[in-house]
């Protein structure tokens, strides 16, 4: 989910210079209250600490209590992952208002991302195209990230642009340092690269990444400190969710777990996420009004009701996942390499690659202003 398109007003500092020193003079007496997209208690829960804790919880039940990987992965996949992929579907092609405003693009990608995997696995390609899955759905991961610190810093009016450049700067090299150097910790990592990497250039690129995330961490750090000491206010919500978000992503990738287990766990915190703002979005747009049914088609009947939600998101994930996983081949996915299966496989991977393209169309609120309504930004 992408929702970091927003435009700021600037705000501004006044100062004045003496002798070469700047003093600032701010014009709050005190630090105003933090805002939070839903509320403290919910947003800790599922967007911040708690979204962290499961991921945290995944890795810990795989590497203390020795619960299969598999197992654990399984439960992801049909529980998290494949629902979350629903919300998606539920707000956009059960919607007949989204339907008539995006109708010829909705069908289109469908028709799209259910072809491109069997063409690419027909040519050859699926290495490939299994790691452009990859490279994107951690893109994906971390745009959705990078959309809630943006929803705070609107909340919040965070708007100093160099705090606006830091953020992102700093939010970008924390987030993909281990994920660019994974390959470098992980033979399973190295080996999914269609290339070798010489060990001399490896080691190289790995200090250099390493030396940006120490600088760029530190440059953040100063300037935290920097506002605290002038009386500025440091924006908690966002602080919070950069302290759950960063510190998980790294421990995952250096904890020896096996490539799937890291991927789910990683994205788990995400799943978490994104069902507890749709949910927010679809009680918003959907669940005041009851006449609202016609304008709304079957969006209205499934995400007013949390019980048709439910019971909708878990029919998808059986279909798009349970089925494959356990019903048409006992070891399906990557690494069965007949023909068939591949190309089955590629099918059932397409609603994921659905759900990215999806997503990142459809939470800009910068150019739509009905979903800064849905999603009550300007709610104080």
């Amino acid at each position: 989910m992408y929702l970091g398109e927003l435009t700021f007003a600037t705000g501004e500092v006044r100062g004045f210079s003496r002798m070469g020193t700047t003093t600032a003079v701010l014009e709050q007496a005190s630090r105003p209250a933090s805002r939070w997209i839903i509320s403290q208690p919910v947003d800790l829960l599922w967007f911040t600490f708690g979204g962290a804790a499961a991921g945290y919880l995944f890795w810990a039940l795989w590497r203390f209590t020795h619960v299969p990987l598999l197992l654990l992965v399984a439960i992801w996949a049909i529980v998290f992952d494949e629902t979350h992929g629903f919300a998606t579907i539920s707000r956009t092609y059960f919607d007949a208002e989204e339907r008539a405003r995006r109708g010829r693009w909705l069908w289109g990608s469908l028709v799209f991302f259910f072809t491109i995997g069997p063409v690419l696995i027909l040519l050859g390609l699926g290495d490939w195209l299994e790691l452009a899955t990859e490279l994107w759905g951690y893109y994906h991961i971390f745009k959705q990230h990078y959309g809630f610190m943006m929803l705070y810093k609107a909340k919040n009016k965070d708007f100093d642009p160099a705090d606006n450049r830091l953020d992102k700067i700093f939010l970008a090299t924390a987030f993909y340092y281990p994920f660019l150097t994974y390959p470098f910790h992980d033979k399973e990592a190295r080996e999914l690269l269609p290339f070798p990497i010489p060990p001399r250039a490896g080691e190289l690129f790995h200090n250099a990444l390493l030396f940006v995330l120490i600088l760029v961490t530190l440059v953040y750090l100063v300037r935290q400190f920097d506002k605290w000491r002038r009386g500025m206010p440091l924006n908690w919500p966002k602080q919070c969710l950069l302290a759950a978000a960063i510190p998980i992503n790294y421990l995952l990738f250096r904890s020896g777990m096996p490539l799937l287990g890291v991927y789910a766990a990683v994205t788990i915190y995400h799943n978490i996420q994104y069902h507890r703002l749709v949910w927010f979005y679809n009680q918003n747009k959907y669940g005041k009004d009851a006449g609202q049914g016609r304008r709304f088609g079957l969006a209205t009947f499934i995400n007013s009701r949390w019980l048709a939600y439910v019971g909708c998101a878990a029919l998808y994930a059986f279909i798009f996942d349970f089925v494959p996983r356990f019903v048409v081949h006992p070891l399906f996915g990557p690494s069965d390499t007949t023909l068939r299966n591949q190309i089955i496989f590629s099918f059932f991977a397409a609603p994921g690659l659905l759900h990215y393209w999806i997503d990142g169309h459809i939470w800009k609120v910068r150019s739509d202003p009905t979903l800064r309504e849905y999603l009550q930004l300007n709610r104080p």
